[in-house]
C-alpha cells in the first residue's frame, strides 16, 4: 500500500460498506446520526439543532481534512449507499505518528458488525499507509459495545489517565 497524503480523500471500502469523504448531500443523515438521542445517550458533545448545523459540521470535516488533522469517513452501506454511521481520525500528528479514533452507528444497525469492519479497515490504513504508531479512543464507561470494539482491536484502557472534559469518559490506548 502507497504512503498516504492529504492531497486526495482515502476512500476506502469493506464487504458491505464503502468508508468515503462526507459531501454536502449527507446533511440529513449527518443530521439523524447525530442528533440521534440514543447515541448521545454516550457522548457528550454539541448536537445539530438543524440542518444547518449538520452543514456546518460536514463543512468542518472538510476543513479539517485540508488542514491535515482529520479523516472523517461517512459509513456508506455497499447495498443500499445509505449513510449509517461515521468514524473518523482526529487530531492527527503525523509527526509523532499519533491519531484519535472515533465511531458511532445508527442504533438501526448495531450489533451487525459495521463498526467493527470500519474499524478494521481504518486500523489497517492508519498503520500502513500512515505510518501510525499509537491511536488513543476515549468512550464513556458505560458504553459496552464500544469497549467491546475497541478491545477486539486490542485497545488497552489506561486507568491511570482520565479525561479532563468527560467525568465518565474511559481512554484507550492502542500501540506504543
Amino acid at each position: 500500500m502507497q504512503e498516504f497524503s492529504f492531497s486526495t480523500f482515502p476512500e476506502l471500502s469493506t464487504e458491505r460498506l464503502t468508508l468515503r469523504q462526507l459531501t454536502f448531500d449527507d446533511v440529513k443523515p449527518i443530521f439523524r446520526l447525530r442528533s440521534n438521542k440514543e447515541i448521545n445517550e454516550l457522548i457528550t458533545r454539541e448536537t445539530p439543532k438543524n440542518l444547518n448545523e449538520a452543514e456546518a459540521f460536514i463543512d468542518t470535516c472538510l476543513n479539517e481534512f485540508v488542514n491535515e488533522n482529520r479523516i472523517f469517513w461517512g459509513l456508506e452501506l455497499n447495498s443500499t449507499k445509505q449513510l449509517i454511521g461515521s468514524i473518523a481520525l482526529h487530531r492527527i500528528d503525523l509527526e509523532n505518528n499519533f491519531a484519535e479514533v472515533g465511531y458511532e452507528v445508527n442504533p438501526d444497525y448495531q450489533d451487525e458488525g459495521y463498526m467493527s469492519e470500519a474499524m478494521s479497515k481504518v486500523l489497517d490504513f492508519g498503520i500502513t499507509s500512515m505510518n501510525l504508531q499509537k491511536l488513543e479512543a476515549f468512550t464513556h464507561q458505560n458504553n459496552t459495545a464500544s469497549i467491546a470494539l475497541l478491545e477486539k482491536y486490542l485497545f488497552v484502557l489506561q486507568p491511570e489517565r482520565k479525561d479532563e472534559n468527560i467525568e465518565d469518559n474511559r481512554i484507550y490506548k492502542f500501540g506504543s
